[in-house]
């Protein structure tokens, strides 16, 4: 046991990765996550009470990512001007949490080592999620991709403050180039088209995102 707890590091680790470690269609999603459980010695009185902590960690990050891939996630952006004094900001919400969902997602072949446990997540869209997800691919969203961080000592808010990053900058490199003058505030919704990466870098959760982007609105600015 002591050994064990040697192995266990001071971090919560959860990662997925496309390809290799997820297979997503359009009517059944498939993706692996493994969480490297962080217990300070004498945090747990036991080693199944450990893994209910790492578990509890992947069904809510199944359930962030899945309310992205199945609902979207609104979001609202400021672009930066220097010249107005304004900074920027961004917001990004799930359009429906997935808790009603949630029930429906199924687990297989888990795997438990010394520091983790692994386990293929899966979750079968609903006709009306389908439909859905065949509306976004037939009206030629832009297929955007964008890459952000989050402190790793933060734990999983520190896992959604990147996902939240990544949209934000996938969708600020998309605008830049297709938006002639800098607007003053641009709002609309993101649809995660695949799997995402989620790994560790230098202190950092990071996660990868390939997702659809529809615009609601552009405002621009009145005077300059």
């Amino acid at each position: 046991m002591e050994k064990r707890k040697a192995l266990i590091t001071a971090v919560l680790f959860l990662f997925t990765a496309a390809g290799l470690f997820g297979q997503s269609s359009p009517r059944k999603i498939r993706m692996n996550l493994w969480a490297l459980q962080d217990a300070y010695p004498g945090s747990y009185t036991a080693e199944t009470e450990e893994f209910q902590y790492a578990k509890r960690q992947i069904a809510d990050l199944s359930s962030l990512l899945l309310s992205g891939m199945c609902y979207g996630w609104k979001f609202t952006y400021t672009p930066y001007d220097k010249t107005r004094n304004v900074p920027e900001s961004f917001e990004c919400t799930p359009i429906k949490t997935f808790d009603g969902d949630a029930k429906n997602i199924w687990y297989e072949e888990p795997v438990f080592k010394q520091d983790k446990i692994s386990v293929w997540v899966n979750f079968i869209r609903t006709p009306q999620m389908l439909k859905y997800y065949e509306r976004w691919s037939a009206i030629k969203n832009p297929r955007v991709m964008g890459s952000g961080k989050g402190k790793l000592s933060a734990g999983f808010e520190g896992m959604t403050q990147a996902a939240s990053a990544a949209v934000r900058n996938g969708i600020r490199e998309y605008y830049r180039k297709v938006v002639k003058n800098k607007p003053k505030v641009i709002t609309g919704t993101i649809l995660i088209r695949k799997v995402p990466a989620i790994y560790i870098d230098s202190g950092n959760y990071v996660v990868d995102l390939d997702f659809f982007l529809e615009t609601d609105k552009i405002v621009e600015y009145t005077q300059f």
